[in-house]
């Protein structure tokens, strides 16, 4: 899956889930790559995402009120006259860097994606067309990352080193990779017991038993 975005002045910046890995190519304008990175999916973990909205209101009321008050004798000019002079070309160079003004800072600073990983954080402009893609990547690298750790690390076997595989149980469980009954399973099927916690008799502690 791909993700791919270009900002006026501010170049390219591409995202693409790969078999083991999330790919990150940030480029200016002039094609030269500025940040490439490639996480592995154990490095990935967790993720955060979020879309932020600000847009400073009473800012572009007051802008358009200033550009109401400058453009008010030259358009009167024109409607009278039928006449334009340096005065309305003006106000029209005026009102349009205020249009390009507004929608940089719109994509750059007053709508803007945002994914965050264990490792990365990664800023995109917020655009309304591209909402869906955005969440839908979020949503597939999150499942290809746990469907990875599940696939490498979510094989126990008890002839082996218990420790670093329980650890390792553990540490999937807390990526949220598996859930408690099944980092559970895995713990019993290695230890040979259905729980950790030791038990009392007579005010002596025991060992939980372990299962045939």
């Amino acid at each position: 899956m791909i993700f791919s975005q270009k900002q006026l002045f501010l170049g390219t910046t591409h995202l693409e889930l790969r078999a083991e890995s999330l790919y990150v190519c940030k480029r200016n304008p002039q094609g030269v790559p500025t940040l490439e990175t490639e996480v592995p999916y154990e490095e990935i973990l967790p993720i955060k995402s979020g879309e932020h909205r600000h847009i400073p209101t009473n800012q572009l009321l007051l802008t358009g009120l200033l550009l109401v008050f400058l453009g008010y004798g030259p358009w009167r000019e024109w409607l009278a006259t039928g006449h334009a002079d340096i005065a309305l070309y003006s106000w029209w160079l005026v009102f349009g860097l205020n249009v390009l003004a507004s929608w940089l800072r719109f994509e750059q600073q007053w709508c803007t994606f945002r994914l965050r990983t264990a490792h990365l954080a990664v800023t995109l402009a917020g655009r309304p067309w591209q909402r869906k893609q955005f969440r839908a990547l979020v949503a597939e690298l999150e499942r290809r990352t746990k469907t990875y750790l599940r696939d490498e690390y979510g094989q126990v076997n008890p002839l082996g080193f218990i420790e670093p595989q329980l650890r390792r149980v553990a540490w999937l469980h807390e990526l949220e990779v598996l859930s408690a009954p099944e980092a559970q399973a895995l713990s019993t099927r290695l230890t040979g017991r259905r729980g950790a916690a030791t038990l009392r008799s007579m005010g002596q502690e025991l060992e939980s038993p372990y299962l045939n």
